[in-house]
């Protein structure tokens, strides 16, 4: 018998993209579905009414709940009629706390009342599943000691391309990581016995934990704003004797970088998200390679000269802020 599993969804001023996801997840969920969690950034924006329109028009039961009750469960019903498998809940966090913020404030919420085998999805809002992608995941996540478990993730602007097979292998000396299977035609056969072993962890897009791994990991750490989070965690899963999965078969689609501009490209990230992959990446290689702050300093260095030579300076002064243990901006 598969556990039941919780989808878990963070918005930040992206309502669209997170209402299509919504779809997605009522169109293909799966039976496993006990609910979905959609934790609110403090968008300010039209978010809020764009989710409640769409469930009262799709016949999702809305419960919505604030950072306080966040810890208990308890969740005021906007409306109650469903005709659809699951309650969608709508969590607003109080603040812009990040991704792992974000997230650990929905990770509270579903602890306080799932069954402690129950497991959860984190998926991102700017996502579109497939069919069977959850029954997929799910099922691959109940052998042996998988912890976690990541599906194939596929760009959405080209979806005959892939970005990742299930996650990525990490270079602790240069603080990085590559992808997967990157940038492979969707068609190619996929074999998960070669893929597997090379997992260092699973891509946050997809990223399901059962739940006996999340009780004895913990949350994420939340001083990671924006990336490495997973790296993280599933660096703390694998410690623990956990194993990293990949269902080859469960297919998500990415718009990759929606909210906050993040991108494969260098050229096409965001200042944000630069500044945020080298302060996130200095705090993964002190909290878990101190040994390697060296070679990662020397690489970080290398790049802002690359980008320097190239005239983009923005990004390389951003990068030299982050570096320093700055602020984003003067």
């Amino acid at each position: 018998m598969m556990p039941s599993v919780w989808v878990l969804l963070l918005n930040w001023r992206n309502g669209r993209d997170t209402v299509e996801c919504l779809q997605s997840l009522l169109d293909c969920g799966g039976a496993q579905v006990r609910g979905v969690v959609l934790c609110d950034n403090d968008s300010g924006d039209d978010s809020f009414a764009l989710v409640a329109s769409w469930a009262a028009e799709s016949g999702v039961a809305l419960r919505l709940a604030a950072v306080a009750e966040a810890l208990t469960g308890v969740a005021q019903v906007i409306h109650g009629s469903s005709q659809a498998p699951w309650d969608l809940h709508f969590v607003q966090t109080g603040a812009n706390l990040g991704f792992a913020g974000g997230n650990n404030v929905g990770l509270r919420y579903i602890r306080s009342m799932a069954q402690p085998d129950e497991a959860v999805f984190l998926l991102n809002n700017d996502t579109l599943l497939t069919e069977g992608a959850i029954d997929r995941m799910l099922a691959r996540l109940c052998q042996g000691r998988t912890g976690m478990c990541g599906a194939t993730v596929v760009y959405h602007h080209g979806q005959r391309r892939v970005q990742a097979y299930g996650g990525a292998r990490f270079q602790p000396w240069l603080g990085r990581a590559r992808h997967l299977g990157a940038h492979a035609a969707f068609d190619v056969p996929r074999d998960p016995a070669s893929v597997e072993p090379q997992l260092d962890y699973v891509l946050g897009a997809a990223l399901m934990i059962r739940g006996d791994c999340l009780n004895d990991v913990g949350l994420l750490d939340d001083r990671y704003f924006l990336y490495y989070e997973e790296i993280d965690w599933a660096t703390r899963a694998r410690r623990m004797g956990y194993d990293l999965g990949w269902a080859p078969d469960a297919v998500v689609f990415h718009k990759e970088g929606a909210t906050i501009g993040s991108s494969s490209n260098g050229r096409k990230r965001s200042l944000l998200s630069e500044y945020h992959m080298v302060r996130s990446s200095l705090l993964f290689t002190r909290k878990f390679y101190p040994y390697y702050l060296p070679t990662v300093v020397a690489f970080i260095l290398l790049k802002s000269l690359q980008m320097i030579f190239h005239n983009d300076l923005a990004r390389a002064a951003v990068r030299t802020r982050a570096l320093l243990g700055l602020s984003r901006a003067p």
